[in-house]
């Protein structure tokens, strides 16, 4: 985990947040920049919380990171 992806992944949210018209898209791309680092997503979600913007950006920023996070999780048997 590094934080410069990190940075990336809660700046690249933050911007999709704003942009974005399609959420399936976005999570696609934050998907490929994450590459399947978990821990980086959740750091990420965490930056995201701190991010001096309004509270709808925030949130969409958040949930994109959440969604990608744990909608491919694999489920428990």
């Amino acid at each position: 985990m590094t934080a410069t992806l990190i940075d990336r992944l809660a700046l690249r949210a933050m911007r999709l947040a704003i942009d974005a018209i399609d959420d399936d898209v976005a999570m696609v791309e934050l998907r490929q920049l994450a590459a399947g680092d978990e821990q980086s997503l959740e750091q990420a979600i965490r930056i995201c919380l701190a991010q001096p913007a309004n509270l709808a950006t925030r949130h969409r920023a958040i949930e994109l990171l959440a969604r990608v996070r744990y909608e491919d999780a694999p489920r428990p048997a």
